[in-house]
């Protein structure tokens, strides 16, 4: 009986060419979606469960009100996990690590023999680190590893580039040019994922505190730390919160405590996907709504698959009635038409998950690029996964199959065999039930894409105070060029096709300043600013107007170190309403006597996801970048010139640039990623609903032919028995249309209030978003609604 059903099966599926088509492709694209999105899931949801104490390990994130804004920053202060271990027994071991240059944009120099890099992945890290992480060691030892100054530990890939294949156990590597450090132990390459991104950790406190300029582990100053703190088995996280605000009071000085300063704890393996911090990350996070919205549409275009199987089946039952007829007269019980029906239904489902896993791999290294991950298509076939996978095709089989088994295995031999199951069937209202649904998520994702897209030419498009244009940013950290800066300056400024040279700390519009501590006129206690240090000659490169006072000038000897520009909200925010000559200086290491030269107008230093706050400039020596402003012309011919002024100082060092449009345009690829995923998604959601559509236009032409025909009798023209079956589907559209709407501007609107320059959702999209879909629809729609209008009344009559 098996291989009769199995033969029978496969007569039907190659009987019936199109719609097992149709339904292979619905269901291997609604699988394969699931699939990959399941496969991102897990490798996003695995990060720093490596650690045997992870569920123990938390990390210290400081909370702070800056000029009445919130700031969240993962860092503490130095001593604030080690005082805390002191104070609270449910604290028993701590650890921190620091960024090398945190403050800047310098890049630690290692070298070895006549090997040298820069090494972007430098921290500095206490002797307690290994007993809170336990890394597995290729050489040394975990206990000894780090328990002397100028110590370090290296990963494998650092080993194996600075040493190659020999042991390094005990050779010294030059930081700086300065500090010796002692290599101690080689890590095994890291198993598992970490938001831990380092290629060399250091014991090297006494540089530390030369550099800083005092004893860190003694001072509450500077948010520069990743703090890490290990909580005894069983003890509460929440119950150590709650005591923290004690802790701030006791020890965090009054410009941290004035302004609403907290502590919070978060587990480490939350860390990946529960980030969202003013800035300071160590690595690139996740976002945990980036997950829920993936899943929910994979689920979703599952789902919808899972409908177009049932539609489908059911819409062509009327071809198989009378087989269930004969086969129940011949003695078939109902149990085994179901189970005919459902070895059918799995057997479709495992051809579509063959079709899936092809189809998973096909597009993993675009699903890569668009999610930023690196998912390994290797994963698939592990044993776990891959009787994973094998059950959710056999779920979904059993799933989308269930429904019309049951319905067909119900027919009346009597009604079948006479053909008067096709109008008694009225589940109808379900499927149109089930069609809303389906086109009330593609005109949601519809209504998203084209808001997403809205607010990207938005950015793209707004004024941000300064001139983007033509602007060539050289990243720096060269000492040469520090040194010999003016004479770049001045080989390039030769040329006539270069119109302004100036050099700025950090990455204008495209990353979030640092707030330092500076000491202003009128206010006792220290304040936090977002600082950038820029050059002579920034205002005409970058074309920003000047309010009041005037900028740094090479005329002037002391601007160079006693001189401060604002913008205009910082007056706002200190209350000066003439801010020219009032006091300001640094916090630590501050000069008294700095005072503040001239105001300039607001521009975004911040991208558009932050509003234009207050910001505090002084000049300095050359760091991060320099900017070379470039009249319209051959711009091969003026990059050849400035590399070659490049190539004259800078001999070590190979010239790279971008330019600050094309940098502006990548600080939003998390949004472009987020709209091309919108629009595939999209796509797929409207071409697996649009197969529900003809499966439903299908039925309903089947089920009312014999309307048609006496229609037809009655005179009815085929262009008028076409729009009476459009008007069906059109409702449909319609009521999906009113249940997507407030859904829609729900969802993104929240999405665009991350943004503090937005658009107005408008009724564009949505006007666009329901044309669209109906022109989709009626694309469907057609064949079926036309060849049921052509269709000849005597024969459809003749039954009758």
């Amino acid at each position: 009986m098996f291989r009769n059903y199995i033969k029978i099966g496969f007569r039907n599926l190659v009987k019936n060419r199109v719609y097992t088509l149709i339904n292979i492709s619905g269901l291997a694209i609604g699988l394969a979606c699931f699939i990959l999105i399941a496969l991102y899931i897990h490798h996003e949801t695995g990060f720093d469960t490596i650690y045997d104490n992870a569920d123990n390990i938390y990390r210290i994130n400081t909370h702070v009100d800056v000029n009445g804004a919130s700031n969240v920053y993962p860092s503490a202060h130095y001593p604030a996990v080690f005082d805390m271990v002191q104070d609270y027994p449910e604290a028993v071991n701590a650890t921190t690590m620091y960024r090398m240059f945190f403050l800047s944009n310098a890049v630690p120099k290692v070298r070895y023999g006549d090997a040298e890099f820069e090494e972007t992945k430098f921290y500095l890290v206490d002797s307690s680190f290994f007993t809170v992480f336990n890394f597995e060691f290729q050489y040394g030892n975990a206990a000894k590893a780090l328990e002397n100054t100028n110590s370090v530990v290296l990963t494998d890939a650092m080993a194996k580039k600075y040493f190659g294949d020999t042991n390094p156990m005990g050779k010294l590597l030059q930081l700086q040019d300065t500090v010796a450090l002692k290599v101690t132990g080689v890590l095994k390459p890291i198993k598992g994922k970490t938001h831990l991104e380092f290629d060399f950790l250091a014991n090297a406190k006494p540089y530390l505190n030369q550099f800083i300029g005092f004893r860190v582990d003694h001072a509450y100053v500077g948010l520069w730390y990743y703090c890490y703190v290990v909580l005894q088995p069983g003890s509460s996280p929440a119950a150590l919160e709650s005591k923290l605000p004690a802790f701030v009071k006791k020890y965090y000085p009054p410009r941290y405590t004035d302004n609403n300063a907290r502590l919070t704890l978060q587990n480490i393996k939350d860390i990946h996907l529960y980030s969202d911090f003013t800035g300071g990350e160590m690595s690139v996070g996740g976002n945990i709504q980036y997950i829920y919205t993936l899943g929910s549409i994979a689920v979703l275009v599952l789902l919808i698959a899972c409908i177009n199987f049932m539609n489908l089946s059911i819409a062509r039952f009327s071809n198989r009635g009378k087989e269930v007829g004969m086969r129940k007269v011949m003695g078939a019980e109902k149990q085994n038409l179901v189970f005919q029906f459902l070895g059918e239904s799995v057997l479709i489902a495992l051809m579509a998950g063959v079709v899936s896993l092809v189809l998973v791999r096909l597009s993993m290294p675009v699903f890569n690029a668009l999610a930023n991950v690196q998912l390994d298509a290797m994963e698939m076939v592990k044993p776990f996964n891959l009787l994973v996978i094998l059950a959710i095709i056999l779920f979904t089989g059993l799933l989308a199959g269930i429904y019309p088994a049951v319905v067909m295995a119900a027919f009346q031999p009597v009604k079948v065999l006479k053909g008067l199951h096709k109008a008694g069937h009225q589940k109808i209202n379900l499927r149109k039930v089930l069609v809303i649904g389906q086109f009330t998520v593609s005109l949601i994702l519809l209504i998203g894409t084209l808001v997403i897209s809205n607010q990207l030419d938005f950015m793209r498009s707004k004024d941000l105070g300064f001139s983007k244009d033509q602007i060539m940013m050289i990243p720096t950290s060269s000492q040469a060029l520090a040194r010999d800066f003016a004479t770049f300056k001045n080989k390039l400024k030769q040329q006539e096709s270069i119109a302004a040279v100036t050099h700025i700390s950090h990455n204008l519009g495209q990353e979030t300043l640092p707030y330092l501590p500076l000491f202003v006129e009128g206010k006792e206690e220290e304040q936090m600013l977002p600082t950038m240090t820029v050059g002579y000659d920034f205002l005409e490169t970058f074309d920003i107007e000047m309010l009041n006072g005037r900028f740094f000038d090479v005329e002037h000897n002391t601007d160079s170190t006693q001189a401060f520009v604002i913008n205009e909200s910082a007056a706002k925010a200190l209350n000066w309403s003439d801010p020219i000559g009032r006091k300001m200086s640094f916090g630590v290491g501050g000069n008294p006597n700095s005072v503040v030269i001239g105001v300039v107008k607001d521009f975004n230093f911040d991208p558009l996801r932050n509003k234009v706050g207050p910001l505090v400039m002084n000049f300095s020596p050359v760091q991060g970048n320099v900017a070379v402003k470039i009249k319209p012309g051959d711009y091969q011919r003026t990059v050849a010139a400035v590399e070659k002024a490049w190539g004259e100082i800078e001999t070590e060092k190979p010239f790279a640039f971008y330019f600050l449009d094309e940098g502006l345009a990548k600080t939003y690829v998390a949004e472009e990623n987020l709209a091309l995923v919108f629009k595939y998604f999209c796509g797929l959601a409207i071409f697996v609903a649009s197969l529900g559509l003809f499966a439903l236009a299908s039925f309903s032409a089947e089920r009312r032919l014999k309307e048609i025909g006496v229609r037809k009798v009655l005179g009815a023209s085929e262009i008028g028995l076409v729009a009476l079956l459009y008007k069906e589907f059109l409702v449909l559209i319609l009521i999906s249309f009113v249940v997507a709407s407030p859904l829609a501007y729900y969802f993104f609107n929240r999405w665009l209030n991350e943004f503090a320059y937005r658009i107005d959702i408008g009724v564009m999209p949505y006007l666009i978003a329901v044309v669209f879909i109906t022109l989709i629809a009626l694309i469907t729609v057609g064949y079926q609604s036309i060849s049921a209008a052509r269709s000849n009344p005597v024969k459809i009559l003749r039954t009758e």
